[in-house]
């Protein structure tokens, strides 16, 4: 699994942060928002599963429960654009915030 390598992501940003001098509310934010498009990405992958294992089995009833769970999916991928796209937004606005302006080493002090 990926968490233990996602918990050390995070505590390394976190440090970072703290050593670099960048708002550490930011950050928290866009950790917080990571999460919840990863919440919507494991339910993803739970409705593909549930998808594969309707179409598997053949059955009708299973293949019409196809239908709502296939909606379900394409809202969320929606929902994923519209999050990350919201990401991108607070990321660019937060670092513009803290006088970054993109170029160069992060975190240098003169």
């Amino acid at each position: 699994m990926k968490r233990n390598g996602d918990t050390k992501r995070r505590r390394s940003v976190a440090e970072e942060a703290e050593h670099g001098g960048e708002d550490p509310a930011m950050w928290e934010n866009l950790d917080r928002n990571f999460r919840q498009v990863q919440s919507v990405l494991d339910r993803n992958r739970s409705l593909i599963q549930q998808v594969n294992d309707n179409h598997q089995s053949r059955m009708a009833d299973n293949m019409s429960k196809n239908v709502a769970l296939i909606q379900e999916l394409n809202g969320n991928i929606s929902k994923v654009v519209n999050m990350y796209s919201d990401l991108n937004t607070s990321f660019a606005s937060g670092f513009g915030k803290n006088g970054h302006d993109g170029g160069g080493a992060a975190g240098t002090r003169a």
